[in-house]
């Protein structure tokens, strides 16, 4: 007689070892990237900078007349891509240089969509959340189409697309609240893990509902029975999060164990989009993906240095500092470079561009981290790493600043003017 039960534990199990073996590999590469300074393809000149910013000034300029309630009015009533997308095309050619190729991908007509009817479809499901949580949701979206595009798929908010993304703002923000016990989320991760397994779990409070509700989306577009591998890779990333909670405090971690769990939990988190996506996978495009997660969670742990450190969690940086610091970076550029070799495994026409366009953006933001930590780091590592920024490092703190609590004005504003009726059309629910 067939044993169902038996051979969930046996699949369990082999997709937890490849999950390891795959960890391993990239273990492995990381301790053989070298810790010298990256060569970058361009630097900027004095007075290219600040052109730059003059140009970052006025485009800042005509976001901000597009924030006023009478704009927004208009901008929902016409053509929003007809005033927003020539500004933000401006933004990215004039500013960071993203050439034509690049430019195709992320102002096709296919990403402009999805990113609008996410805003909509979550603002629909999770009124409560806030532009800023949504756009937390809408940072995986992106990936996930990405991974749409290399796989030759179509790019577009799928339940499974919509229901992981939705579960960062719910999930993150549960298990980062300093005002919820370690006790509470390790039985809220019990009970998620559950529910990802497909028991019937009744609600303890709204979080759970939405999260239990966002499983259910899975279910709906991949049976359970046919795709064992979409929900494996569920319980690899539910399991990578759990474990991620020894790093909320300081614990007497090894080096080793802060970055094996790391390692994990963004590796694991990026072959759950994959399988989302696809269904299926080849062992190859498991591990490309695997490396990819890692890459951006190392991209996570440099931006949120700063924020990691005053909480007390561990994060492979948090305790280094100024050379060991550069370091790491330099290492982490070295390691994200060979990672995303990995991911010519996938064979779309334009797989090269792509994979240029997606580290091109990692290697802007962790340079412009670097410019907004830049207790962490050296003099002389600043002042090296400055020239491959577009912008000077005192302006983007300035622009930092100053736009903290305006950076969502526009989709506040935005939501607050919708009306159900327009958020109910483009709504799946």
């Amino acid at each position: 007689m067939f044993d169902a039960t038996f051979f969930t534990f046996i699949l369990k199990l082999i997709t937890m070892q490849s999950v390891e073996s795959y960890i391993d590999h990239f273990i492995k590469i990381w301790e053989n990237s070298p810790v010298h300074f990256p060569g970058f393809n361009r630097f900027y000149l004095e007075v290219e900078k600040l052109e730059r910013e003059k140009n970052f000034e006025q485009i800042q300029e005509k976001i901000k007349a597009l924030q006023s309630r009478s704009a927004i009015k208009k901008l929902r009533n016409s053509n929003p891509e007809s005033k927003f997308f020539p500004v933000f095309k401006s933004f990215l050619h004039d500013i960071f240089d993203f050439d034509q190729a690049h430019l195709e991908i992320i102002l096709s007509e296919e990403f402009r969509n999805v990113s609008k009817d996410f805003f909509y479809q979550a603002r629909g499901f999770a009124p409560e959340l806030s532009p800023e949580n949504i756009y937390q949701g809408l940072r995986n979206v992106w990936i996930m189409n990405g991974l749409q595009l290399m796989m030759n798929l179509p790019v577009k908010i799928t339940p499974s697309v919509f229901a992981y993304s939705m579960i960062y703002p719910y999930s993150d923000n549960y298990l980062d609240d300093p005002n919820i016990s370690d006790h509470e989320k390790q039985e809220f991760s019990i009970r998620f893990n559950k529910r990802l397994h497909g028991e019937n779990i009744i609600p303890l409070n709204h979080t759970e509902s939405q999260l239990f509700q966002l499983v259910g989306m899975f279910e709906e577009q991949y049976n359970r029975s046919q795709f064992p591998e979409v929900y494996e890779s569920l319980y690899a990333i539910q399991k990578g999060q759990t474990d991620s909670l020894k790093l909320l405090k300081k614990r007497g971690l090894t080096e080793t164990e802060i970055r094996r769990v790391c390692f994990e939990k963004g590796g694991t988190s990026v072959l759950a989009d994959g399988y989302l996506v696809a269904g299926k996978l080849s062992q190859d495009q498991e591990q490309a993906l695997i490396g990819y997660g890692i890459y951006l969670q190392l991209l996570d742990d440099i931006q949120d240095m700063k924020e990691d450190a005053t909480a007390l969690t561990n994060t492979m940086c948090t305790s280094l500092e100024n050379s060991d610091l550069d370091e790491f970076v330099n290492r982490t550029i070295h390691f994200g470079r060979t990672a995303l070799e990995e991911m010519k495994c996938f064979e779309a026409p334009n797989v090269d561009v792509f994979l240029n366009l997606m580290n091109r953006s990692i290697e802007t933001m962790i340079i412009e981290s670097i410019g907004l930590n830049e207790t962490g780091f050296s003099e002389q590592y600043l002042v090296e790493i400055e020239k491959s920024s577009p912008l000077h490092f005192d302006f983007i703190r300035r622009k930092k600043s100053e736009s903290k609590s305006q950076r969502f004005a526009m989709f506040r504003k935005y939501f607050e003017q919708a009306k159900p009726e327009q958020i109910t059309k483009l709504s799946y629910f």
